[in-house]
């Protein structure tokens, strides 16, 4: 009997251990060096393109005594832009901060001279959506989550969508479809993921970014149902994602962030179970080992994250 179990004993190991090993080269994220300039364009696949930048030390174009700063030797830039052209126009994903709108706009206008139609919005951020101001006074359509348009109003944000969806909607344009879909909550409770499903294309919004996920509490996000959410992001038929802030990724790179967020999850929810006091989590975490102890977005996790991720984990 034991001998019949054998084979199976072995493929399952070989299951596990293989499952370990591409754990283990997967685990520590790299992140990209950001050379300090103005926005540039990407393209990105036929009638695809990415506006990213400008890349600077405190991420507004010019840094100011009372603007951004953080506590990194990191160059930092705001959310990308996608614009994907269709014979009857630009539908526009994010808009930046509003001082950054004319610069984008530009660089818009030399990819296609066609008007905006839509501007869609991956969720609130003013460093995704704040320039969604500027696009209103040409009175286009903004197209957002319903959490998301709160999340405007609760902050006293100008430029909230104007029209909303609760689980998915699609925009036609040139013969064109994008398609908004929401599959729950994470990096807040109002994440869109914009689908091009003719070019297999997905722009994250800050779902996945180049750095560690930050989870704003404050507008309703969770770790836990994050995971949930990068699920459902999986199910989408795609191989080249947009991501919120960073280089241009793959399917690969989306299944390693969740992989490296699951294992943060895992040590945060083992620290606050065992009552590990807040001031010795950062060193516990470990955070290098992942990859993500000096990122785009750790300083802004570490201010503004870190308690209530504690608190989430303790409660499960």
């Amino acid at each position: 009997m034991l001998i019949r179990h054998v084979p199976g004993l072995i493929l399952l190991l070989c299951a596990i251990s293989s499952s370990h090993l591409l754990a283990q080269t997967s685990l520590r994220h790299e992140q990209e060096t950001l050379a300090t300039g103005p926005m540039k364009i990407e393209r990105v696949k036929d009638g695809l393109y990415m506006i990213r930048g400008p890349f600077t030390p405190c991420m507004f174009d010019v840094c100011t005594p009372g603007g951004r700063s953080y506590a990194d030797d990191l160059n930092h830039e705001s959310g990308d832009i996608a614009v994907r052209v269709t014979p009857e126009g630009l539908i526009v994903v994010d808009s930046k901060f509003n001082d950054m709108v004319d610069d984008a706009l530009a660089l818009i206008r030399s990819i296609s001279p066609l008007p905006i139609k839509y501007v869609l919005n991956t969720h609130h951020h003013p460093d995704h959506a704040q320039g969604n101001s500027v696009f209103d006074m040409t009175g286009m359509n903004i197209v957002g989550h319903r959490n998301a348009r709160n999340n405007f109003l609760r902050i006293g944000q100008p430029g909230e969508p104007n029209m909303v969806f609760e689980r998915e909607a699609s925009v036609f344009l040139g013969g064109v479809e994008v398609r908004l879909l929401y599959v729950g909550r994470g990096h807040t409770d109002g994440d869109s993921i914009i689908y091009f499903p003719d070019l297999r294309t997905v722009h994250t919004g800050d779902l996945i970014i180049d750095g560690m996920p930050y989870i704003d509490y404050s507008s309703g996000g969770s770790a836990v149902e994050w995971i949930q959410t990068i699920d459902a992001l999986l199910e989408i038929d795609f191989d080249t994602v947009i991501p919120g802030h960073g280089w241009l990724m793959d399917k690969d790179d989306v299944l390693a962030y969740k992989y490296r967020f699951e294992e943060m999850n895992r040590r945060m929810r083992d620290l606050a179970q065992r009552g590990v006091p807040i001031e010795e989590l950062v060193d516990a975490l470990n955070l290098e080992e992942l990859g993500w102890d000096n990122t785009v977005s750790t300083a802004t996790w570490l201010n503004n994250s870190l308690v209530p991720y504690y608190e989430e984990m303790a409660n499960l």
